[in-house]
């Protein structure tokens, strides 16, 4: 038996007999899942073992269990010591997946720098309180990176983003960390506008700021640059503050 399961109670699955039961038989693991009753390891059963406890063929118990495996919710394997488990976490597969629904959706620029600047603001503020020497020694390698690269539009932009998300990182929050991540197929697409010269030199010189901010445990002049910071950003990207045109992502 899973170490995992010794502190746990497991599930008692209830049988389903009415339309779309491969969906209730999602939605039972799904509530059994966030009642703490299974976590990440636990082993649910084979095919076999599902299909009789919830009363349904196998046919049934393969549909919900290729739905929970797209969902990232368990994990799928095959041979003597296979069986279905809940998956572990994976917060990439979700920035992944939020991503594409935003396209999807139609979320726009605007959209998405309104929601980058609660989280970077956030981000920032929690980085000043929890950041470890490791977190500023990345920040100090970042800024010196891009330092080298002003006259790259290119490279410095990479460079930028890389800071930004090094902030994030430094504060310590897994979640903030994750729904930062993304917006970066929206925010740093291919082909955006790359800063020029004077604009890396300013967007360099925040930077420094920020670092010299958090590196002291400012935190809320760290926060209100940042928010500064992106919303001039918003400003560039969005002049006249029309939500429906942008001149594109710019830099930093």
């Amino acid at each position: 038996m899973d170490k995992s399961l010794l502190n746990r109670t497991p599930p008692s699955w209830a049988p389903v007999r009415a339309n779309s039961v491969a969906n209730q038989i999602v939605a039972q693991v799904r509530e059994a899942l966030f009642a703490g009753k299974l976590g990440p390891g636990d082993l649910i059963g084979s095919e076999k073992e599902l299909a009789r406890q919830f009363d349904v063929s196998r046919i049934t118990v393969r549909d919900a269990l290729r739905t929970l495996e797209t969902m990232g919710i368990v994990e799928i394997r095959v041979g003597a010591t296979g069986g279905t488990r809940i998956a572990n976490g994976n917060l990439d597969h979700f920035s992944d997946a939020l991503a594409i629904q935003f396209k999807l959706s139609g979320v726009t620029e605007y959209e998405i720098l309104d929601m980058q600047i609660v989280i970077e603001s956030t981000g920032t503020e929690l980085a000043a309180q929890n950041r470890t020497e490791k977190d500023l020694e990345r920040l100090s390698q970042l800024l010196d990176e891009a330092s080298l690269v002003l006259d790259n539009p290119e490279e410095f932009t990479q460079a930028g983003q890389k800071f930004h998300l090094a902030i994030i990182e430094a504060s310590g929050n897994r979640a903030l960390v994750a729904q930062f991540k993304s917006l970066r197929h929206v925010i740093w697409p291919r082909g955006a506008k790359r800063a020029k010269r004077e604009i890396a030199e300013h967007a360099y010189e925040v930077h420094q700021k920020l670092f010299t901010m958090i590196k002291e445990g400012e935190a809320e002049p760290a926060r209100k640059l940042m928010v500064a910071h992106l919303s001039s950003i918003r400003t560039i990207a969005f002049p006249e503050n029309n939500k429906q045109s942008s001149n594109g992502p710019i830099c930093c």
